[in-house]
């Protein structure tokens, strides 16, 4: 299991925001699917004491040891294709639940950048 903190936008200055499809890019996200997506950051309240977030959130991933994953550690397989086996087997990874975390709402699109990596 892994998980990481996130900060949480201040519902109290929260404000929807638009990104242009090179910010998307650069996020790597496709700007085909993602255009339509409500984005919201914090400029920054008494509430918030100028930081835009209050309080913080969990992203989690968790790795189901299958017969299958198990074997290719054992075997010493590639961490990509361990990855990709994992991912067909349904597990979410750490940047996926950040995703999840922007579409609801929670937090913004550079603090997910900031806490996961791009595959």
């Amino acid at each position: 299991m892994a998980q990481r903190l996130v900060r949480v936008i201040c519902e109290n200055c929260k404000k929807r925001v638009h990104y242009s499809a090179e910010v998307l890019k650069e996020s790597g996200l496709d700007p085909a699917e993602w255009m339509q997506v409500p984005f919201y950051e914090g400029p920054g309240c008494l509430e918030c004491s100028g930081s835009g977030y209050r309080g913080r959130s969990a992203i989690t991933e968790l790795l189901d040891l299958s017969d299958r994953i198990r074997e290719m550690i054992i075997n010493r397989r590639p961490t990509s294709e361990i990855k990709r086996v994992a991912k067909e087997e349904g597990m979410t990874f750490l940047r996926d639940s950040g995703m999840g975390k922007i579409r609801a709402g929670v937090t913004t699109l550079r603090e997910i950048n900031k806490v996961t990596f791009l595959d």
